[in-house]
Order: structure tokens, then sequence, then C-alpha cells
């Protein structure tokens, strides 16, 4: 039994076009590579979509928390304001990877059978990941670039701070991330450029590789390895463990999918991990609030509202100083 029933993860394989060709689109290819002959399934591939299904159902208990409490529940700040848009980038590109998750394996166990609708859900799912991975990635960015200047230059970074200053960036982010991705998703399909996708993720990797790794840096140097830095900030290491958790899960997908275009591979497995590694990114800046935000040697339970508002707290309390 051969599985072709790859379309839901193909959306990132530029080298087939016939059955893209025939449904509106060239996203949507089922793979050529893989051969079956000896297992009726792709094991690792399997193995790896249950697994990135179960990671994804505890990063959307995660986010979904961390976005309502941030949201609904505590008065937010400028950081907050980040950190909740961050949230609901992380929860939508869960919600693509569960949704594609399902796909696949309903496909692989033939549940399910291509089709013109089936290939249109698809191909917005595409869309929705890409928006998603790109507005996260671009949001903690900018987090990791505004928590440089605030240790840097904390009084400046008070002072001179224009008023919804963080709104503003927000929502900038998210109009860039959408626009962006909607030209090269348009690109790409009508072919008007070769493996256009390739330059998005280049470009992608080309600005904020760089920022990220600098303001990484910059944090770690100024908050851990200066003798006169009495106190480690909770802030401050939640968003240098968030930062190391992105360069080291996140990045690796941006690096695959660099690689799987410029070769057009048929093969899948790569793009899997890839997408694991993403989905492992989205999934654990919850856990690492929790972590960080709660008391060490406590034998009482705490709500996750308390431990968010100890975390966020001093930076509320640095605007007021």
């Amino acid at each position: 039994m051969r599985n072709d029933g790859l379309g839901s993860w193909s959306t990132l394989d530029a080298s087939g076009e016939d059955l893209g060709a025939e449904n509106g689109t060239d996203l949507l290819t089922p793979q050529d590579g893989f051969d079956h002959e000896l297992s009726p399934y792709p094991i690792e591939d399997i193995f790896i979509s249950v697994s990135i299904l179960f990671i994804s159902i505890f990063g959307l208990m995660g986010n979904g928390n961390v976005i309502w409490f941030l949201g609904f529940c505590m008065k937010r700040n400028h950081f907050t304001t980040f950190i909740l848009h961050l949230a609901a980038a992380d929860l939508g590109a869960l919600i693509c990877l569960f949704t594609f998750s399902i796909i696949y394996l309903l496909e692989s166990f033939s549940f399910l059978h291509a089709s013109d609708y089936y290939f249109n859900i698809i191909s917005f799912g595409t869309f929705a990941l890409l928006f998603m991975y790109n507005t996260g990635q671009y949001l903690l960015t900018a987090i990791s670039m505004d928590r440089c200047v605030s240790v840097v230059f904390p009084l400046w970074h008070r002072c001179h701070r224009p008023p919804h200053y963080s709104t503003l960036v927000c929502a900038l982010i998210w109009i860039i991330a959408f626009l962006l991705t909607v030209i090269f998703m348009i690109l790409f399909i009508f072919r008007v450029i070769t493996n256009s996708l390739f330059y998005l993720f280049l470009m992608n990797a080309i600005l904020c590789l760089p920022l990220m790794t600098v303001s990484t840096l910059v944090l770690f140097i100024k908050v851990y390895c200066r003798s006169q830095q009495r106190k480690k900030g909770k802030t401050v290491t939640a968003i240098l463990l968030a930062l190391l958790f992105f360069l080291f899960l996140a990045f690796p997908f941006t690096c695959i999918s660099l690689i799987h275009f410029s070769l057009e591979s048929g093969n899948s497995t790569k793009i899997f991990i890839g997408l694991l590694c993403s989905c492992l990114n989205s999934s654990v800046n919850p856990l690492i609030y929790f972590l960080v935000g709660r008391k060490k040697h406590s034998r009482s339970r705490e709500s996750l509202k308390l431990i968010l508002q100890r975390l966020f707290k001093e930076e509320e309390d640095g605007r007021k100083k």
C-alpha cells in the first residue's frame, strides 16, 4: 500500500506541480519521494504527527489560559500586551498544527480522501500557519529588542516610551505579517517567482535571527554576568528562556524549510521534524511563565493568575519608580 495522503503536510513542497495545478494551487501536492513497499504506512511521519497532536493539546490549554488571564482577569501593562499578542499567535499556530495532524492521520489510514473542498481547507490552513508563525517570530523579535533597551537604558525606556507603544507595535506587526504572507503566498501559487516561499523564510532569518541573537547575548551579559547585579528579574529570565527556546526550536523549522525549498526535495520527514520543533516552541512559553513565576520551595498550590501577576509585577513596579 502506498500512502499518497500527504497533501496536508506537503504545503511546503514546491517540487510537485500536477495535483496542485488540477486543484488550483501548486502548494498541495502528494509526495512522490516515499517508497512504502516494506511498510504500509510512513511510521516516522505518523509518530511525529501523533506527537504534534498531543503537544498541541497542552499548548492550546496553556496559551488559552494565558490569553484568558492577561486579557480578561488582569490589568494589562506595556509588557503584558506583548505577551498577550504572542500567546494569541502561538495559539493560532497550534490550532493549525493540531488540524493538520488530524487531517494527516485520517489521510494516512484512508479515512479521508482528496477533493477540491479538502484542498481549499489545506490551502487556507497553510496560509494561516505561515501567518501565525511569522507573527510570533516578529513579536518575539520586538519583545527581545524592547527588553534589551529596558535593561541597557532603563531610564530612557521608562521616560521616553510613547503612550500605547506596545499596542501600536503589536498591531503593526500583525498587519506586516499578514501582508507579507499574502504577497508571498500569491507569488508562490501563481509561480510569479520560483520558490517565493524560500525567500520569505530567508528574509525572516536574515531580519530576525541576528536581532534576537544580539538581544539575547546583551540580556544574558547584562543580567547574569555582572557581579553588581544582585537580583535576576523574573521577567527578564522568562524572556531569556523564551528566546533561547525559540532559537533552538523555531528556527530549525526555518532552516529545514530553506533547505527543502532550495533542493526541492520530495522527502517530507524533515518538514515534520521542523513542524514538531515549531509546535514545541509555541507550547513551551506558558510552561516557562509558570516555572519562573512560581515561588521556589513553595508547598502550596498557586493559581496561574497569581503566578502571572507575580511574574509581571516587576514591570509595573519599574514603571512607577
